[in-house]
């Protein structure tokens, strides 16, 4: 993962900067990072980054959830290629549907950060960017490993930074393993995603970019028996199936008529279908779509006598129209078609000081169609101190009510509130960032605290906003040490999250570690490898078994802490022809990430990659 002061970032400001400038936490996985890792989703890399918990409900394609700081999965914006993709019906972006291929880099922001991105960043943001120029070039790689799992991709790009036009495509089956822990019926998982990019250099002072993703997902799942019976409350073999299929694209046009004023107007569109049964009965299907229309103009002035300070300023403006229905089951009481608009107005201010000191304010207003407005902001600092670093950061956020919240599923099964309000988060952090050894060893300590107000719960059959304040804080610490062929990396995070009547939340690990090592070998360098272990602690999670003999109540029961390693090397035949392959779960530990619901064993995969040139 990137340790580069200088890198040039995108996400955490109106503008792209330089790392060192951003005040908030944030890391940056660098597509290199990935490729070396060899791993088919990229959920298994985030499970690396300090702050950021994932659970996988089942086999592969099973809903993955990422969740920031002990947030909810709801509240981390995901964008692809700077297009927000979560669903609009529920608001949470599914990890399971994101192949690690393709990827060129990962920025992960956490903290609220709605005063610059709006709704659904009230925990973070991550900002995935896939490939795109540096032509012409050609690859194509295959893989065949455990589960009976096929692999394949084929990529091209022809021409340069400037002007280029690059898409990829990726396959992946699997035969995969049950998803119900006491199942013995492997479910399977098929994933074709497609990509596009293009830009074009008008001119010395325009140029327009564009970008495409399709997401074709079939899923074999398992049921949840809420009969009463035996199994009451626990995942079990059945024949339920999840197909999905997602898309978005966009247009952005960027005019810089002088220097340091830029201009930029986009629009944008993510759309998603499913379908899906409990069984083989047709039980749930929904559609929707997101279009986004977006203007930004930038401004850079420096007045070098006061402090050698530079000035930037940014003002913004966006405009949502969201649309959703349920195409099944079809019910008489079955709500129709639902739209929603919102317009959100904001700006930032940046100021750089004596060449070490970055300050950044920033500020939006939300006018909501559906219900509340919201007004958030946030604020940031970094100071750099010779090889130390010193950043802090506090910010509001909100995340909106999502459709199913809104308006239910059949009104006679789960009654929606048009009621809710935004949930609302505010929230802190300070750190610093250390480099020892003529920068070959960075370490990184933060502590962070954030309050949870309004959160939307579950008050079956129906759904209201809770009047309590959830609280969470913790310590994250991560450090690099670069040792020329050989990189050794870490990182611990301590958590502390609760719900509104002090209890633990559910699958939040209190404590969470990894430990990852890569390097080269052989002439050349022709070799590579890296060795990753993955420690996640003890948490709770919610549990359904007592569920009618306790009032309707669920309990939590706790889920014990496990290891896992994944080694991972690659070898260039020649210069064209790459042999890889990587082992996961190496100590074959036996775990759930998820009550009741089964985890892969041990399990190894082989391939080869063709570049030209």
């Amino acid at each position: 993962m990137a340790q580069d002061a200088n890198t040039i970032v995108v996400t955490g400001t109106a503008i792209p900067v330089e790392r060192v400038q951003i005040g908030n936490t944030l890391t940056v996985i660098e597509g290199e990072t990935i490729e070396a890792r060899h791993t088919a989703y990229l959920q298994d890399i985030l499970r690396e980054v300090p702050g950021v918990a994932v659970s996988q409900g089942g086999s592969f394609g099973s809903l993955t959830q990422v969740r920031i700081r002990g947030a909810e999965a709801n509240h981390v914006l995901v964008l692809i290629d700077g297009i927000e993709v979560a669903p609009v019906g529920s608001g949470e972006f599914d990890f399971s549907t994101l192949l690690a291929d393709n990827i060129e880099r990962v920025e992960i922001l956490r903290g609220p950060q709605s005063g610059l991105y709006g709704s659904n960043a009230l925990a973070g943001v991550i900002n995935v960017i896939t490939r795109g120029g540096d032509g012409p070039a050609f690859d194509a790689a295959a893989e065949y490993g455990s589960y009976d799992s096929l692999f394949g991709r084929a990529g091209m790009t022809v021409g340069d930074r400037d002007t280029f036009v690059s898409a990829a495509a990726i396959y992946r089956k699997t035969d995969g393993f049950s998803s119900a822990a006491i199942g013995t019926e492997p479910d399977g998982d098929r994933n074709l995603t497609l990509y596009w990019r293009g830009g074009v250099k008008l001119a010395d002072t325009a140029r327009v970019e564009a970008s495409l993703r399709f997401v074709d997902k079939a899923t074999d799942t398992d049921g949840f028996d809420f009969t009463g019976g035996p199994q009451q409350g626990l995942a079990i073999d059945d024949d339920s199936y999840s197909d999905t299929r997602n898309w978005s694209g966009g247009v952005a046009l960027t005019l810089e008529p002088i220097d340091r004023w830029e201009n930029v107007l986009s629009a944008a569109y993510s759309g998603d279908e499913s379908t899906g049964g409990f069984g083989t009965i047709d039980s749930f299907g929904s559609e929707g779509g997101r279009l986004t229309l977006s203007a930004r103009s930038s401004f850079g002035i420096d007045t070098p006598s006061f402090a050698g300070a530079v000035h930037n300023v940014t003002i913004f403006a966006e405009h949502e129209e969201e649309s959703f229905r349920n195409t099944f089951p079809s019910d008489p009481s079955q709500v129709a078609r639902q739209e929603r608009s919102l317009l959100g107005i904001g700006a930032e201010y940046r100021l750089d000081l004596f060449r070490n000191l970055f300050l950044r304010a920033a500020i939006r207003h939300d006018d909501n169609e559906a219900f509340g407005d919201a007004t958030t902001y946030s604020v940031a600092g970094s100071w750099v101190l010779g090889s130390t670093r010193l950043h802090a950061s506090y910010g509001t956020g909100v995340t909106n009510p999502t459709f199913f919240e809104q308006f239910g599923f059949v009104p006679g099964t789960f009654v929606g509130n048009p009621d809710l309000v935004p949930e609302r988060a505010k929230g802190f952090d300070l750190g610093v960032e250390q480099r020892l050894f003529d920068d070959r060893v960075l370490i990184d300590l933060t502590y962070f605290n954030s309050t949870l107000e309004n959160e939307i719960v579950d008050q079956f059959p129906s759904i209201g906003n809770d009047l309590g304040e959830s609280t969470r804080e913790g310590v994250e610490l991560s450090a690099r040490i670069d040792l020329g062929p050989v990189s050794i990396g870490g990182s611990y995070t301590h958590l502390d999250a609760e719900d509104a009547d002090g209890s633990p939340e559910a699958l939040r690990p209190k404590n969470q570690a990894s430990f990852d090592v890569n390097g080269t070998f052989g002439p050349a360098k022709r070799g590579h490898f890296s060795a990753s272990l993955i420690y996640n602690g003890e948490r709770l999670d919610n549990d359904f078994r007592n569920y009618f003999t306790n009032g309707f109540v669920a309990e939590k029961t706790a889920l014990d802490a496990y290891t896992l390693v994944r080694i991972a090397a690659g070898y260039r035949i020649s210069d064209k022809l790459e042999l890889f392959g990587r082992l996961e779960n190496a100590l074959d530990a036996d775990y759930e990430e998820v009550l009741s619901y089964g985890t892969a064993g041990r399990a190894i995969y082989a391939g080869l990659k063709f570049v030209l040139p």
